[in-house]
């Protein structure tokens, strides 16, 4: 096939399409307007070229600053007016700004207009980029093509004043050959980006509108033969020895070159024998009335359905196929390779394959390479297999963010997200809800994860109705097309996905037709597919991938006779402020069951974007903090890290549940501990064991441990000396820890870098309680307020937390507004005295009137008191915040130490940390949520400490492991603040003591937390004691 030099687009002067049926009278002219093509769904590109991922020696970028000027209407004509702009760069989001006035929108599921698809506002913010280029000598009489790298969302280009093409779909490269349209000297290249379009129906992700160019922009060139398509597929063997790479290439010219005889020649670099070529062949058919005997013979045994069963032998269907004619250009070629290392996640070993074009003389005239990894993927009954191991999905979703460029990535930045996931023991993205940066899959490969590769598809204001729109069938099946066709060769994917949130129809069904014809080596996924029936769809999804299904919902698939598929969850723990409760009980079902592989928490990031405020500072801002009426606010803030990269504190216990080695005490007596090495793949030589007894939190021994090899998916015993584990007679609680860490360094982190930790409890001499004392109780008044040493605020009863997102969301706050526990106020107070102690029958109620009994008895002890408290929780208050005690004492307090779950905020089904002695400051345990909510607390405490820099303060101790929050900040000024940057300290040290509290579940999107761990009517007992020291 060949391609005319003069063959190129020239539409209108504003490319519209002439739809409709002609006039049906000489005043009705509605039918004649033109179609605009941005709203022409049917028409997903014009002159793009096919889809081509490789590197080219000849290539210059144009990246840069820019002439640019926003238009209000696609229609509009430029004026001479030009401002500068960096390319890529969003003209919505430039370093934090929005000079040219459009700014960007937040919506989740609504378009962020009223109008219907694929119909658009007339107000259309449109940029105009353009500069000057001028091309090498070298690159004379070259072809030369133009890459768009990524636009949103319809991008036109014109090379000096000419139009040359037409491209949709934001997050793929569009491609044009420029060639015809060049000149010598001076060159001017105009690309025109449209905001809303038909494609925008289709772009409904989770995340901001914004407009501009995304991506690279750049030139190269080649002869006028050239590789046009290159598709890889790199597999595994069943003994995961040797490795098979099936090559598709295309070979095309312009110019009507001749390609007759060209040669692809593909070797994979540093194994002997693993190379392989094909030759481009031109066979013309005879006319059907000048065929030989032999030739018509060969043509009718396989018309006329001679062997109809399919066994036509070899030597007849060869003679049938020389009859036909061939267009040349499709080459295909099988390579062997032996022997090779399998890549995976775990151990991610890549090979360079090398592809050259080679002229009939022998010249070489084009090179390239890829790196590829060899690996297979298949499912098998309720499995999804890696190189026929069955993997755990330790995921996450990932969109492409940076709060000061918005979708504006560069490479660097991508490596330091991955690298970030690899730390925290992440080992699969889900590219949600679109094909990441080309830049994203190079670094999945080299630094190893598993990708699920999702398709630019996401209909979510029109789910049900879009999917099943002929007008849009193209887009649907040109994105999955073209997804797969760019990462292919890439390792790191291993299953691809027709999208999120776009229903399920016949788009769909096309859209996977297509890949399992085009690329038979990867299973599909498709949430869509089984959204309301978990046992359909198979034919658009090879795996069952719920949305945020409940742990009953699980454990009951997996259960069940109609499990038939891997369940993989493709989101799941929504992560929206304080959040990600029960993600262990997650956990344990999908470790213990068949069926259950794993899942992606929903999701990376945290998307507020640097918003400069009046006074200068700076805020993460989210859906209407840029003046936008329809927005969905906070949710576009639900990631496990913050805008900045740093961990939230959920992060921890993610961390621990995804530890690539499980300890076991066998007899720790005898000092016996088991070890298993939860990996597939990799053994545990490149790592070292290290442990530590503490008594109370302070370290009494330490060692090495000293292991073999420990083989995946393999246990191995090993013995710690008996003394080391003894009980000296210290009292306190003991613990040995165990700390995993790099012996050698990765990619990813440095030697010494903590993988994983365990710890186990040993017998110990539990801290007595603070002695009694023969003293009268002096610390309360005549009133029956408590009168804590160094207090501001004395003790008073709390019902209620700062809502989280999820209490906010999950309309779980409008009951405590309903019922009033924000203010409680004293109704009653009644102090009876003994010589032993104080009573206190406290009677509270809301602002809703409703009454709650509160019993404190106070004990005297040495250098201070203890309070036990009782609480009665009426029938009516079913689902409650908390029931606690707070109170506040001086700021100059604000050196703490504590005994307990740490080092991380937690709560009661977030609890996973390790119990040890922590010396910190009471301003750090603040966690600056976006939007405030409440923070910083910790569960399991057993003591804790308060001093000023005298080193005088308090000591407290609790009855049993409770959940403390020690902090600057006040609950209702929390509460009450939109932004972190707004919250002020409140200039004491704020400590709630609670005897429950409600965990904090993932209601903003997912399941509430479990009944265990909710608030309900009755009796709630604890008690504290506090001295001064």
């Amino acid at each position: 096939m060949k391609i005319s030099k003069n063959n190129h687009f020239s539409p209108l002067n504003s490319p519209t399409l002439r739809m409709g049926p002609a006039p049906t009278s000489p005043c009705d002219n509605s039918s004649l307007m033109p179609t605009p093509i941005w709203m022409s769904p049917e028409t997903t590109s014009v002159n793009r070229l096919p889809m081509l991922n490789i590197g080219h020696l000849m290539s210059i970028s144009l990246d840069g600053n820019w002439n640019f000027q926003l238009l209000d209407r696609a229609d509009q004509e430029p004026s001479k007016r030009w401002q500068s702009i960096p390319v890529p760069g969003l003209w919505t989001m430039i370093n934090g700004e929005q000079p040219f006035g459009d700014k960007p929108i937040y919506t989740n599921v609504q378009m962020p207009f009223d109008h219907l698809p694929p119909t658009v506002p007339t107000d259309n913010p449109t940029g105009i980029y353009e500069r000057e280029f001028s091309l090498p000598s070298s690159w004379k009489s070259k072809r030369v093509v133009l890459s768009i790298g990524g636009f949103e969302s319809v991008a036109i280009l014109y090379i000096n004043g000419e139009e040359v093409g037409v491209a949709k779909d934001s997050r793929l490269a569009s491609e044009f050959d420029i060639t015809s349209f060049l000149k010598s000297g001076s060159n001017k290249v105009r690309i025109k980006v449209i905001k809303w379009s038909d494609s925008t129906f289709i772009e409904d992700q989770d995340q901001w509108w914004h407009g501009g160019i995304t991506r690279s922009v750049k030139l190269f060139a080649t002869e006028d033969v050239f590789i046009e398509r290159l598709y890889t597929t790199a597999g595994l063997d069943k003994n995961n020895k040797v490795g098979t790479l099936k090559i598709r290439a295309h070979i095309n010219s312009i110019n009507e070159a001749d390609i007759t005889g060209y040669r692809l020649k593909v070797k994979v670099i540093g194994i002997k024998s693993a190379e392989a070529s094909a030759t481009v062949i031109n066979r013309k058919a005879p006319n059907w009335t000048e065929k030989s005997a032999a030739e018509k013979k060969a043509g009718d045994d396989f018309f006329h359905a001679t062997y109809w069963d399919g066994n036509m032998p070899k030597a007849a269907y060869e003679a049938y196929l020389a009859t036909e004619p061939i267009i040349p250009g499709p080459l295909e070629i099988d390579i062997k390779v032996s022997p090779v290392l399998p890549w995976s996640a775990e151990s991610p070993t890549l090979y360079d394959v090398e592809y050259q074009l080679i002229d009939p003389s022998g010249q070489v005239i084009e090179v390239t390479t890829q790196k590829i990894g060899f690996r297979s993927v298949e499912i098998k009954g309720k499995d999804l297999l890696v190189n026929g191991q069955r993997v755990m999905i330790y995921g996450i979703n990932r969109h492409d963010f940076n709060p000061q460029s918005g979708r504006v990535l560069s490479r660097e930045l991508i490596r330091q997200d991955l690298l970030e996931l690899k730390r925290w023991n992440f080992n699969a993205i889900r590219t949600s809800h679109y094909p990441n940066d080309p830049a994203f899959l190079d670094l999945c490969d080299e630094l190893g994860f598993y990708v699920i590769g999702e398709a630019n598809i996401e209909s979510h204001a029109f789910q049900n109705t879009l999917c099943d729109d002929q007008k849009y069938l193209n887009a649907w099946v040109d994105r999955v097309a073209r997804m797969i066709q760019r990462d292919i060769h890439h390792c790191s994917v291993i299953l691809w996905s027709l999208g999120n949130e776009s229903g399920s129809g016949i788009n769909h069904r096309a859209a996977a037709a297509y890949a399992r014809s085009f690329d038979s080596s990867r299973p599909l996924h498709y949430e869509g597919a089984i959204r309301g029936n978990w046992s359909i769809g198979h034919d658009v999804t090879d795996v069952v991938a719920p949305m945020y299904p409940s742990i009953a919902a699980i454990t009951s698939y997996a259960k069940s006779k109609k499990a038939d598929r891997p369940l993989i969850m493709c989101e799941y723990s929504h992560a929206m402020g304080n959040s990600n409760g029960t993600l262990a009980e997650y956990w344990q079902a999908i470790e213990t069951l068949p069926a259950l592989q794993g899942g992606f928490i929903w999701e990376m990031w945290d998307h507020g974007l640097n918003q400069r405020l009046d006074d200068g500072s700076i805020r993460s801002a989210y859906g209407g903090d840029y003046g936008e009426i329809k927005h969905d606010g906070t949710f576009v803030c639900d990631g496990m890290f913050f805008p900045d990269r740093s961990p939230k504190p959920a992060l921890h216990e993610f961390k621990y549940i995804a530890s690539p080695i499980r300890i076991t005490a066998k007899n720790l007596k005898s000092g016996k501990f088991e070890i298993f090495n939860k990996n597939f793949f990799i053994n545990l030589s490149d790592m070292l064991l290290r442990y530590e007894v503490t008594v109370n939190g302070k370290v009494s021994s330490s060692g090495v441990v000293k292991l073999g090899l420990v083989k995946p998916r393999q246990s191995q015993l090993f013995t710690l000396p008996a003394q080391v584990l003894k009980s000296d007679g210290s009292v306190g609680e003991r613990f040995i820890n165990f700390s995993l860490t790099l012996a050698v360094s990765r990619p990813w982190a440095h030697v010494g870098h903590e993988v994983a930790w365990q710890q186990i409890a040993l017998a110990s001499k539990p801290l007595p309680k603070i002695k009694s004392s023969k003293k009268k109780v002096q610390y309360v008044n005549s009133e029956g307020v408590i009168q804590v040493p160094f207090a501001q605020v004395a003790p008073a009863l709390t019902l209620w937390r700062a809502p989280t997102d999820n209490d906010l969301i999950g309309h779980i706050a409008e009951k405590w507004e309903r019922w009033g526990v924000r203010d409680l106020s004293l109704k009653s107070s009644k102090v009876t005295r003994s010589d032993a102690n104080v009573k206190i029958a406290n009677l509270w109620q809301s602002e809703a009137g409703i009454l709650i009994k509160h019993l404190q008895l106070l004990e005297p002890i040495d250098s201070g008191f203890r309070v036990s408290e009782t609480v009665i929780l009426p029938k009516v208050l079913d689902d409650l915040a908390r029931v606690g005690i707070n109170f506040e004492v001086d700021g100059a307090l604000n050196n703490f130490t504590y005994f307990g779950v740490g080092p991380s905020e937690s709560a009661p089904d977030r609890s996973i940390g390790k119990v040890h002695r922590y010396n910190s400051t009471v301003a750090s345990q603040y966690t600056g949520y976006i939007k405030p909510q409440e923070n910083g607390g910790h569960v399991g405490m057993r003591w804790f400490s308060l001093t000023n820099q005298s080193g005088h303060g308090l000591y407290f101790q609790l009855d049993k492991p409770r959940m403390v929050t020690v902090t600057e900040m006040r609950s209702k000024d929390l509460a009450s603040a939109t932004h972190n940057v707004f919250l002020k300290p409140s200039g004491n040290t704020v400590i709630t003591i609670d005897g429950a509290h409600r965990g904090v579940g993932t209601a903003s999107c997912g399941p509430d937390t479990l009944a265990k761990y909710l608030i309900k009517p009755g009796t709630y007992k604890w008690s504290w004691s506090v001295v001064t020291f």
